[in-house]
């Protein structure tokens, strides 16, 4: 229980100091339909929020950025990556938890508290456990006679309807069977989203199952080359199937009984508008749960059929190999001690564009178009290659052996003096490697001086730069 209090979302959000604003922050922007938002969009909207808060009376002297950091790291907030249909780069989103949906719910319930007890309510639980006592019944002349009671009581009302001796739910009874159906409904975006939860950690439960299997053929191995749907077989996934089918199968029906209840109930217009978006909600949610168990699926699929399980474990050892030797040394090496360890601008190991893998879009399932005719091979001109690792990448080589001829030459030198005698055949790049070189190496006098050099468009350019002097070579 303790650690359920440090670390469950759903107490994590409730016992933090600005609860009451992180709720209706959260709720204004990732409730109800909305669902989801980019990580920038959600900082700048919690910005605009915060003036309004603090007038308000809360205390939030941090921008939106903070807060939003702070509920991803509490698990508060999801953080997901998706692309965009319209462009090429993905987007990084946010969306509640499922411990932070369980939250929120909590605090509706308590700002719209139901009576205790109700007519309908009551008799909905006495029919339910009435229901549960007949289907468990292991007798099955006992089964029988309730199905025939049941059958009974259903000839009566209907006999009753023919003469038109029945009437409809008085207004108010029939509002307040309308939202504790709202009510029910809206415990199923926490319940979706701890599928979703349950779904990923499956996932990882998988792949480390591939991962520490010793690379033998063995028979999951084998179901997850063939296209098994372990992910679909989960619990998670058969729960998540059987809700797909039975939302499809009473969605026509579904959609005739709330256009019924808006046009005989009357509803205030949240309640309305609630009602009217749940079963497009409801049919959101279960896709895009679909399309994450079948992403899921194809990564796992593609994971295996690559042929890249093995260098995948041989990472796995690796880094298993460098935490232990981090645990082991941990003892002797302090906390905050300086790893001498460095690495070198401008090392640049060109590949060969024949080690790209293009991205099918389609996954494993889709079927690859006709390949072209291969072009024939042309000739790669290292100094080709050379030249377009330079303009990427600071040439230190060259400028470490500027300084060094200088050096050598005057006995001392600064960057003023370098660039005198050496061009700066990279532009601003070479003077910003030459004064980097300068901090490390060099030693600062006080002053400042003036550098001169031309672009790599030939732009005479010109700076006042922090003096610096070598007084030794440069290694």
């Amino acid at each position: 229980m303790r650690a359920l209090l440090q670390e469950h979302p759903a107490w994590v959000l409730l016992r933090s100091r600005n609860a009451a604003a992180a709720v209706v922050l959260l709720e204004r922007h990732l409730g109800a339909a909305r669902r989801r938002l980019p990580v920038e969009q959600l900082a700048d909207r919690i910005d605009d929020d915060i003036p309004e808060l603090r007038r308000a009376g809360f205390e939030l002297p941090y921008s939106g950025w903070f807060y939003v950091s702070e509920w991803i790291d509490e698990g508060v907030l999801v953080r997901r990556r998706a692309a965009p249909a319209t462009s090429d780069t993905a987007t990084e989103t946010v969306e509640l938890s499922d411990g932070a949906l369980v939250a929120l719910r909590f605090v509706a319930r308590l700002g719209r508290p139901h009576p205790a007890v109700t007519p309908s309510r009551l008799g909905a639980v006495l029919d339910g456990l009435h229901a549960l006592a007949d289907e468990a019944d292991p007798d099955p002349e006992a089964r029988l006679e309730s199905l025939l009671e049941q059958r009974a009581a259903l000839d009566a009302r209907i006999e009753r309807a023919r003469r038109g001796d029945s009437a409809p739910l008085p207004p108010e009874a029939a509002a307040e069977r309308a939202r504790e159906v709202l009510a029910l409904a809206g415990d199923i975006p926490a319940d979706l989203a701890r599928v979703r939860t349950e779904l990923e950690r499956t996932d990882r439960e998988l792949r480390r199952r591939l991962l520490e299997s010793d690379g033998s053929r063995d028979t999951f191995l084998d179901d997850i080359y063939r296209g098994v749907d372990h992910l679909a077989e989960s619990e998670a996934g058969r729960g998540l199937v059987a809700f797909r089918d039975l939302l499809r199968q009473a969605e026509h029906r579904a959609q005739d009984d709330v256009g019924r209840v808006l046009d005989s109930v009357h509803l205030a217009p949240p309640e309305a508008s609630a009602l009217r978006r749940l079963l497009p909600t409801l049919q959101d949610a279960a896709d895009e749960l679909t399309d994450t168990m079948t992403a899921l699926r194809r990564a796992l699929q593609r994971m295996v059929r690559s042929g890249e399980l093995p260098a995948e474990r041989a990472l796995r050892r690796l880094l298993g190999e460098a935490q232990d030797a981090a645990l082991a040394a941990a003892a002797d090496v302090p906390a905050g001690t300086e790893m001498r360890l460095t690495l070198r601008l401008g090392d640049v190991a060109p590949r060969s564009p024949g080690g790209f893998v293009p991205h099918n879009p389609g996954g494993e399932d889709a079927e690859a178009p006709e390949a072209a005719p291969a072009a024939a091979p042309r000739p790669v001109s290292l100094t080709a290659l050379r030249a377009m690792a330079r303009d990427s990448e600071i040439d230190v080589d060259e400028l470490r052996g500027h300084v060094n001829d200088v050096v050598d030459g005057a006995g001392r030198a600064t960057v003023a003096s370098v660039l005198a005698a050496h061009p700066a055949t990279q532009g601003a790049a070479s003077v910003v490697g030459l004064l980097t070189l300068a901090e490390e190496h060099g030693t600062t006098t006080g002053g400042t001086e003036d550098v001169s050099w031309r672009s790599s468009r030939g732009v005479a350019r010109r700076a006042v730069l922090p003096q610096h002097q070598f007084e030794e070579r440069v290694p």
